[in-house]
């Protein structure tokens, strides 16, 4: 699913300078095609988990208290089906250097602690952590399986999950080859804007 695009972020800046108005042009097309994957992925978050009840909050809304706020240092969060939807969202920031030196552009994150948990539960060990310390041998399991039953771990490897990896395995791919022609056809604009020397004063078309 990641897509490396050599020079983008050079150009990005490039384009901010000389062509602002197809900078502008790319970043909306682009927050255009994420839209419908983040809602596809919020979708998943159901508001109830059958079999996890006691996982689940059973509160209203957003209403956040001691005993569901994904803040709570050092417990388990507990799963707000609103604050996981909320979680789920587009960023079209440049985001930090990764371990490997890569900066992304276009993303879609997941900003909740129960979101990230739901995301990826089971997905190294289906049968429950051999870490855990419940006196429930089968408590891991139990866990993974429910979820599993509400949605299912979707895609590749390290890039399967139940929210966002999921909505991205089922595009197909589409959203992605999307951005890349969006890409590409901004670069190629720019390139003749430049060529023509009408930078500054271009007007996207």
């Amino acid at each position: 699913m990641p897509v490396q695009v050599k020079g983008l972020i050079e150009v990005r800046k490039a384009m901010r300078q000389l062509a602002p108005d197809l900078d502008k042009e790319l970043t909306k097309n682009i927050r255009d095609i994420l839209k419908p994957v983040v809602k596809t992925a919020r979708s998943y978050a159901t508001p109830t988990i059958p079999g996890l009840s006691g996982w689940t909050f059973a509160g209203r809304g957003k209403q956040i208290s001691a005993g569901n706020s994904q803040f709570r240092v050092g417990k388990f969060p507990k799963y707000n089906a609103s604050e996981v939807r909320s979680g789920i969202k587009y960023s079209v920031r440049k985001s930090r250097p990764n371990r490997k030196g890569f900066t992304g552009l276009y993303r879609i994150v997941n900003e909740s602690r129960a979101g990230a948990i739901y995301e990826t539960a089971g997905r190294a060990n289906p049968d429950g952590s051999p870490r855990s310390k419940s006196s429930n041998p089968y408590a891991g399991q139990h866990f993974n399986d429910s979820l599993q039953g509400n949605s299912q771990l979707k895609g590749m490897g390290k890039m399967r999950g139940r929210l966002i990896f999921r909505a991205w395995y089922e595009d197909n791919q589409k959203a992605t080859k999307a951005v890349v022609k969006a890409i590409d056809t901004s670069t190629a604009k720019f390139v003749r804007v430049v060529t023509a020397g009408g930078f500054r004063e271009n007007k996207a078309a």
